[in-house]
């Protein structure tokens, strides 16, 4: 028998399938585009009154900042300080030091003037031992509460279970939020009785520098791949969830910034245990509890509120993380695989989770079927070169309009540059991701996914 009948039809087969795959997510991302562009000029057309509102004059309700803290003492500072800065007139600001073995809480407390509190907290969500409680007398509003090592799901549960606000703002001890950033988000609270959860834009801040609490616009430059990443979150956070808000359709939201109505969290239980990617994993279970429950909410993201993060800056972070998101994600999908094809939300069920699921989650794989059939076309002589010709073009031209797009449309982000040239060369990483980045992504997103399948450990710190 010969091999090229076999594998010809194979290859035509595969090759209408991705043109097919490539004409979903086109249209996918040109719905979204034009949602977003619809959803911002809305932004900006409240903004002109809402956010001058005087909140003072309002009943404005109470946050918690969480800061979970686990030898996080080369950054936790920078981070309290941009906190403690925020414009919103009632909040205060809790670390919850989750076992640290550096100096972290050494250095809280001698920055701070921390001192220790005769009464321990308790909580009806976690059992964790606490071992102090501290309160800050150079800011009353700065507490840390000292507690035997949990991890991240607990520590923030213990918070859910133990704070009196009716709002609990998650915030990662490398995240940097500006003053306005508060007073923003929880206008939308304000405004909208059934929002449960919103988050902000996640930009990494590994090109900026902060001093005093403020961005400012470093001139150094950084590694191609600190570049492409900086593009695939501004790509993510300021189009791409904002337009899924728009459609009430947001699965994702940025764990390094994320206020939640506190009550809704403990009707799902908080965070669940043994989750890889828990902030992930309790968007979805608020969106299966409430829809199974016939409630009423919103849970959304808004771009012109940015959290500076820090992004890995080595191949091997890099890796580590991209292979515990995917690990991640399969599993939170797994769990919640009875939200596909619901009828009970046809926005989730039917759009949204299916192109989590099929555009997204099985991107890898299928990229690698495409570079298998590639090479067998190559040879045995059936690469159609005209096809290849345009499918790359179209692959390219996707990648690289939207993230000039995203880029252009962030004005927030756009003005902490010094030159026209520093936007250039960010622009440009947008269009060599597509050459080799994005192939070592997938790779390492295929590792995770042989990791879950056969249910091994994954290393992430």
């Amino acid at each position: 028998m010969n091999i090229q009948h076999v594998i010809s039809p194979m290859i035509h087969h595969v090759e209408m399938f991705f043109h097919v795959h490539l004409l979903i997510a086109f249209l996918s991302y040109l719905l979204v585009a034009v949602l977003l562009r619809k959803h911002l000029k809305h932004i900006r057309y409240r903004a002109l009154d809402i956010q001058r509102v005087p909140l003072e004059k309002f009943n404005y309700p109470k946050i918690s900042i969480a800061i979970p803290a686990f030898n996080e003492m080369h950054c936790i500072l920078d981070t309290i300080h941009a906190a403690l800065s925020s414009d919103y007139p009632n909040f205060e600001v809790i670390v919850l030091n989750d076992g640290s073995i550096d100096k972290t809480l050494e250095l809280l407390i001698e920055h701070y003037d921390l001192k220790k509190l005769s009464k321990l907290p308790k909580s009806h969500m976690s059992q964790t031992p606490v071992l102090a409680m501290y309160q800050s007398h150079l800011d009353p509003r700065l507490k840390v509460i000292d507690k035997v090592h949990s991890g991240k799901w607990d520590t923030l549960n213990f918070l859910f279970g133990y704070s009196d606000a009716e709002y609990i703002c998650g915030l990662d001890a490398d995240s940097i939020v500006t003053p306005d950033a508060l007073r923003k988000m929880m206008v939308k609270f304000i405004d909208s009785p059934n929002l449960i959860a919103l988050g902000g834009a996640i930009i990494p801040s590994n090109e900026v520098i902060i001093q005093d609490g403020k961005i400012r616009r470093r001139k150094t430059k950084q590694p191609m791949f600190v570049g492409v990443q900086i593009i695939e979150y501004l790509r993510s956070f300021t189009s791409w969830r904002t337009g899924w808000s728009y459609l009430d359709g947001l699965l994702i939201i940025g764990g390094a910034l994320t206020i939640f109505n506190k009550q809704a969290v403990i009707k799902v239980g908080g965070y669940r245990k043994d989750s890889i990617c828990e902030d992930f994993e309790l968007i979805l279970t608020l969106h299966d509890y409430y829809i199974n429950h016939g409630l009423p909410y919103h849970i959304w993201t808004i771009p012109d509120v940015i959290c500076w993060t820090r992004v890995p800056i080595t191949r091997t972070q890099l890796k580590k993380q991209r292979i515990r998101w995917m690990w991640g994600a399969l599993q939170s999908l797994s769990w919640h695989r009875n939200l596909a094809f619901t009828l009970k939300s046809p926005m989730i069920g039917w759009f949204s989770f299916p192109h989590l699921i099929f555009i997204e989650t099985f991107a890898p794989i299928i990229e690698f079927i495409g570079h298998i059939c590639f090479v067998l076309a190559v040879v045995y002589g059936l690469l159609s070169y005209p096809s290849l010709l345009i499918f790359g073009l179209l692959v390219y031209l996707i990648t690289g309009f939207y993230s000039w797009y995203s880029l252009a449309i962030n004005d927030y982000y756009m003005h902490s540059f010094t030159s026209i040239w520093q936007i250039i060369r960010l622009g440009f990483f947008g269009l060599i991701e597509p050459l080799g980045y994005r192939q070592r992504d997938a790779y390492w997103r295929l590792i995770a996914w042989f990791k879950w399948l056969t249910q091994k450990q994954i290393e992430w710190r």
